[in-house]
């Protein structure tokens, strides 16, 4: 069984308590495939001809721009705190990320909301709190589930992003501080193991850091 590759847009932040409305917030801003429904246009032993089926869009700069500007952006409205309304969206340098400037964004900063973008450094895949672990943390969950259809990914992917919890994503943001403390270490390097805090032990212990220290000296 042949099932094709799907891509997904994922936005999250760190992980803190929302003093406005009194929760926690988890840092998961939301995760979308890169898909359109569309009525099918042949039977098979699935489904009969004309049911709303995914099917896989190309993601170019405009694809990606309307993802942004059309469904991340709201979101993070609805969902983060509103303590601080001024929103960095960091992306690496995909040549469809290309497609969102801080001229597209300016529409979207309203009631006091700011959106500004900033690219990830080149070569610089360990600063990408996505790729640093959270990522790695969804697909162990995903290799659990069995999916036999393009629907079945979606379903997985986007029942497993609800289930990780916000320990997941603070644990990354605190692995990134280290990160960039290594960084500073190494003269804006990147050769350097990555850190091991042991995070979930400390966590146990009641002794987990709120934010890695760093030393005056590398600020110099």
């Amino acid at each position: 069984m042949f099932i094709p590759k799907i891509m997904f847009l994922a936005a999250v932040g760190r992980p803190r308590y929302d003093t406005e409305r009194g929760t926690y917030f988890d840092g998961k801003i939301g995760m979308w495939p890169i898909v359109e429904y569309r009525p099918a246009q042949r039977n098979s032993r699935h489904r009969p001809a004309g049911t709303i089926v995914a099917t896989l869009v190309n993601i170019d700069a405009t694809v990606y721009r309307n993802y942004v500007v059309a469904q991340v952006i709201p979101t993070i409205k609805a969902k983060f705190p509103t303590s601080n309304k001024r929103i960095v969206l960091q992306h690496d340098n995909e040549t469809p990320h290309g497609g969102v400037t801080n001229e597209d964004l300016v529409s979207s900063s309203t009631d006091a909301w700011t959106f500004v973008v900033r690219s990830q450094l080149p070569n610089s895949p360990d600063l990408n709190v996505l790729d640093l672990g959270f990522f790695s943390s969804l697909q162990a969950l995903h290799h659990k589930l069995v999916s036999r259809s393009l629907d079945d990914v979606i379903h997985a992917t986007l029942a497993v992003f609800g289930l990780s919890g916000g320990e997941t994503l603070g644990n990354v943001f605190l692995t990134l501080q280290a990160v960039m403390r290594l960084v500073l270490e190494n003269n804006g390097g990147n050769f350097f193991r990555l850190p091991h805090l042991s995070k979930d032990a400390l966590r146990r212990a009641g002794a987990l850091m709120s934010n890695v220290s760093c030393p005056v000296s590398l600020s110099a």
